[in-house]
């Protein structure tokens, strides 16, 4: 049964190698394309290719070597800010530029934002601008700055635009009042009862947990990818041990350049401000019946 072997008929015919195709020619013809002499290779004209050749790679090594010159003369800053940032006027009029910072991370020794609450402390944190007045951003700036066309404007007889804090200072704000916050700190603002603290404590709770989760969201769109090595500590008359270093270095924006921007662009305080200050909203301009 499995020794026998069938041979199947093949239903093509094989191509005739060269030997048969002779076959298919009589003596005659096989004898006149014998005879024939053979024919050298076409040259044609090389030197013409070579020379297109010569020219092309002369033009992409120009262009090349203009590309790379303009690389070279490119703002890496300007370029890199408008792909991770919102724009803002601050881009255009200031722009974001950036150094490395070693950062203070010392566990023990305080500096003035770290002190207890008091009149130092207060002076430290207020000179980061984080009590600044909303600025103003011009009507033309603010479609591109993400703000809506029916947001809150300024009239056009006290100069237009739209009333809009800095983000960045709006989060020293938040950051300032966790502080303030803080077990050890709290009693002495409550009896100050300036700003956040003069309202109610539950509006006061809502105000301090806004401000953490708005930390905690920037925190996270904005992970740091840095690492903490670790160094080697010997307290006194205590075994050897690791400690984290949160002394690294940071690449950081022109915070001052910033900061002065917004104090420069700061409208009027509220109080300081005529009735008619703000364009009224007109149909259509979403208005909200609950805190956004």
């Amino acid at each position: 049964m499995f020794g026998v072997r069938t041979e199947k008929q093949s239903d093509f015919d094989r191509v005739p190698g060269s030997e048969d195709c002779e076959q298919l020619l009589t003596a005659s013809e096989r004898s006149s394309i014998d005879s024939q002499p053979s024919k050298p290779a076409s040259r044609g004209p090389s030197w013409l290719a070579t020379a297109i050749t010569i020219f092309w790679t002369a033009v992409l090594s120009a262009a090349f070597g203009a590309w790379v010159a303009q690389m070279g003369r490119l703002d890496a800053d300007k370029f890199s800010v408008r792909h991770i940032s919102q724009y803002s006027p601050i881009i255009k009029d200031v722009g974001v530029t950036y150094s490395s910072v070693k950062f203070n991370g010392s566990l023990l020794m305080a500096n003035p934002f770290r002190l207890d609450a008091g009149p130092e402390v207060d002076a430290a944190w207020k000179s980061l601008g984080a009590d600044y007045h909303a600025a103003r951003v011009p009507v033309e700036e603010a479609e591109r700055s993400g703000l809506a066309q029916d947001q809150v404007k300024v009239r056009e007889k006290y100069g237009g635009g739209f009333p809009a804090h800095v983000e960045g200072l709006h989060h020293l704000h938040c950051l300032n009042l966790l502080r303030k916050s803080l077990a050890w700190n709290f009693n002495y603002y409550q009896k100050q009862g300036l700003g956040p603290f003069s309202n109610e404590p539950d509006i006061l709770k809502h105000h301090i947990t806004h401000c953490l989760d708005i930390l905690r969201q920037q925190l996270m769109c904005t992970v740091d990818v840095g690492v903490l090595g670790q160094v080697w500590y010997q307290p006194p008359d205590q075994p050897l041990q690791a400690f984290v270093d949160f002394n690294t270095v940071h690449k950081c924006r022109n915070f001052d350049a910033i900061r002065s921007w917004a104090e420069k662009h700061q409208l009027p305080n509220a109080e300081d401000t005529p009735p008619d200050f703000l364009e009224p909203p007109k149909d259509g301009d979403r208005v909200w019946h609950t805190v956004p």
